[in-house]
């Protein structure tokens, strides 16, 4: 029920808006255009302000062009609020793109100081290891399996921060970004 009146509303209060720009917008254009000429040609039709206003301005053969005036109304404003749509969702575009690249430009940042700090610890240890292996000693999986992973989550990381914004394949929002960080995470272990 409730997803009908959802429905429904709208389309009756489009109508409505329709029906009164038709009638209103063609009746106001239609007696602003016969004021023109009642004033403006010299050999225009007469008027009787007093006695027949009404019969004059919107007598029977002037219905089509008060239709026609109507119609263009209606034609007016349905362009009209096709374009405020359209500059609205570019607007939303527009925005959503520069969220985004705040959001890429402070991830670069951010992994620009992780790289720095993480990153030479990381080396540190992995030299190490390679260090003992070199001298034939043992080193745990313990040690080395969580060096290797931290080097490559930020290898992906860096990925997503400094090559993916670049291609063809640019994160259109913020989620996109959280989900392509995810899906290297996930491919990384």
């Amino acid at each position: 029920m409730r997803f009908q009146q959802q429905r429904v509303i709208p389309i009756f209060l489009w109508l409505g808006k329709a029906v009164i720009f038709f009638f209103v917008g063609g009746a106001l254009i239609h007696t602003i255009t016969m004021l023109f000429d009642y004033y403006l040609l010299n050999e225009s039709f007469h008027i009787n302000w007093q006695v027949n206003l009404v019969s004059s301005v919107f007598s029977v053969p002037m219905t089509p062009m008060m239709v026609i005036y109507g119609m263009s109304t209606l034609a007016m404003y349905v362009i009209w609020d096709r374009q405020k749509k359209a500059v609205l969702l570019a607007n939303s575009i527009k925005v959503q793109s520069e969220k985004t690249e705040a959001v890429l430009k402070s991830m670069q940042r951010l992994t620009g100081i992780l790289a720095e700090h993480i990153a030479v610890r990381n080396a540190d240890i992995m030299n190490w290891i390679e260090t003992r292996k070199k001298k034939g000693q043992q080193v745990s999986q313990k040690v080395e399996k969580p060096v290797r992973e931290i080097a490559n989550a930020l290898q992906s990381l860096s990925a997503v921060s400094f090559v993916i914004p670049y291609t063809d394949d640019r994160p259109k929002d913020v989620n996109d970004i959280e989900k392509l960080l995810r899906s290297k995470l996930d491919e990384t272990t």
